[in-house]
Formats: C-alpha cells, sequence, structure tokens
C-alpha cells in the first residue's frame, strides 16, 4: 500500500532537484516558509507515476450541468513547457480548457466549440491577457449563469498562478463591452473564489452545447415523454377502477353465496320440521 506513496514522493522530490522550487511556486504547490504539498489525492502506481516524471500537475475548472459551480480537475502538462515563462504556463492552461473536461469526469465544457487562442498569454503587473477568437462570443449559448461559468473557469484556472490577480479578455485582438448581454467585458476579472464547489461532484451525465434547434428538439421529446406518462397514469387509474370493480363482483358473489346457504339453512329447517309433524 506504501508503495504509490513512495512513488509520489520520488516524482515530488525529482521536481525539486531538477527545477528548484520555481515552478512549484509558479503553479501554487510551494509558498514561502511552505513545504510541497501534492494538489490531489490520486494515489498513481508506478507505470502511471514513470509517465508523469516529466510532467507537472495544473488545476483546471469545468462547470457541472446546471452551470451552478466550478469543480476542479488535475491535468498535467509538460514540465519544459511550465519552466520557460509564467505566459507560456498559461497558454498551456487556456489550450487544455478548450479541449475541455475529460468524458469520465461528468463534467460540461465551458468555451464553446470552435473557439480558438489566437496568440500566448501575456502577463504584465499580475494581469493575463487572453486573445480568443470569435467563437468565443458567436458560439456561446448566453445566459447569465453560463456566461459567468464560461469567463471564470478562465479567470479562476489562471489564477492559481501566483504571478497572476487577474484576467482580461481580447476577441480577435479588440476589447468588447460586454460578452453575451450579461457581463461587462472590458475590464479585468479577479479570481471568484466562492464559485468553486467545495463538494466532489455527483455522477451527472455531461452535456455539451446546444444550439437553439436542438434545445427546441429536446422540449418536444419532453413533452412527449410526458404525454405518455400521462397515458401510464391515467391506464393505472383504468386498471385500478378495473380491479375495484371485480372486487365489487366479488362481493356480489361472496353475497349471493351467504344468501344461498341461508336458503340451504331454511331449507333444511323446513325438512326438520316436517319430519317432526310425520
Amino acid at each position: 500500500m506504501r508503495k504509490p506513496f513512495y512513488i509520489v514522493a520520488i516524482c515530488l522530490v525529482i521536481l525539486l532537484v531538477f527545477t528548484g522550487c520555481g515552478v512549484l511556486k509558479k503553479i501554487g504547490l510551494l509558498k514561502d516558509n511552505d513545504e510541497a504539498t501534492p494538489v490531489s489525492s490520486i494515489v498513481l502506481n508506478e507505470e502511471e507515476a514513470k509517465k508523469l516524471a516529466d510532467k507537472i500537475p495544473v488545476r483546471l475548472y469545468f462547470t457541472n450541468n446546471d452551470n451552478s459551480k466550478l469543480f476542479l480537475e488535475i491535468r498535467y502538462i509538460p514540465m519544459e513547457e511550465a519552466k520557460k515563462s509564467t505566459s507560456a504556463l498559461a497558454t498551456a492552461i487556456v489550450e487544455e480548457l478548450i479541449k475541455g473536461p475529460t468524458k469520465s469526469s461528468g463534467l460540461k465544457p465551458t468555451i464553446p466549440e470552435g473557439t480558438k487562442l489566437l496568440q500566448p498569454v501575456s502577463v504584465e503587473n499580475t494581469v493575463a491577457t487572453v486573445n480568443l477568437s470569435k467563437e468565443f462570443v458567436d458560439n456561446h449559448p448566453g445566459g447569465k449563469a453560463a456566461e459567468r461559468m464560461t469567463i471564470y473557469s478562465i479567470v479562476n484556472s489562471l489564477t492559481e498562478l501566483v504571478d497572476i490577480h487577474k484576467v482580461e479578455f481580447l476577441i480577435e485582438g479588440k476589447t468588447r463591452e460586454e460578452y453575451k448581454g450579461s457581463f461587462q467585458f472590458n475590464m479585468p476579472f479577479p479570481r471568484n473564489e466562492p464559485l468553486i464547489s467545495k463538494e466532489p461532484l455527483r455522477d451527472v451525465p455531461t452535456v455539451e452545447y446546444e444550439d437553439a434547434g436542438s434545445m427546441e428538439d429536446n422540449a418536444q421529446e419532453t413533452d412527449v415523454t410526458e404525454g405518455e406518462a400521462e397515458d401510464v397514469i391515467n391506464r393505472d387509474g383504468e386498471a385500478e377502477e378495473v380491479i375495484n370493480e371485480e372486487g365489487e363482483a366479488e362481493d356480489v358473489i361472496t353475497d349471493e353465496g351467504e344468501a344461498e346457504e341461508v336458503i340451504s339453512e331454511e331449507e333444511i329447517s323446513e325438512e326438520v320440521y316436517l319430519e317432526v309433524l310425520e
């Protein structure tokens, strides 16, 4: 049981020996006067540890099905990329966010399909500038909750780096006054810690962005399903009535049986009476 723990510990020692504390501090794993701490409680076997020996973990945030919270996903990127600069590390993080969450995570993509990072993320005076393609706006479904999750999945992921405190956005190289109508978009966004869930994600299916036509189709399917459910309820009610009627019929049969027994008893009494007379 201790072998995987030792492997993870050895990997962290290797990181410290070959890269120094700089990279670990940059990604938030090591602070001044603090010891290195793992970002995840995931236990790795020997083979997995070897594959990750030349990589560094980064913290990404995706949303759940109802756009209510952000959930953490740990991903690993090449050590060489992380060592270059904060800008290179931030660029790698945005590229990973664009790829979306892993299918097995149950999380939902936050960045619209087709979005591209048009240039490396720049970092100046603790503000990161992210220049995205027009699909980031055009392919977004809109809605305040969805917009919030999209914006802060990027902001909260990048502000995991100690050199980044705020994030500003450009679309096709230009500032945009509003995102999709719910958020002012021409100012830097600070980290939003309350949006991050402290609880693990429950098992929910991953939901992709849908266009208006797909959503209407789904609504129609829901209506049909509700209608079918109502038919089942009606059939259940009719069945119950039949059962009740059968029960009443049995009661009638029982009553008739009891009446017959009474008649039989009267006949027997009459026969006894005649015998006495004779």
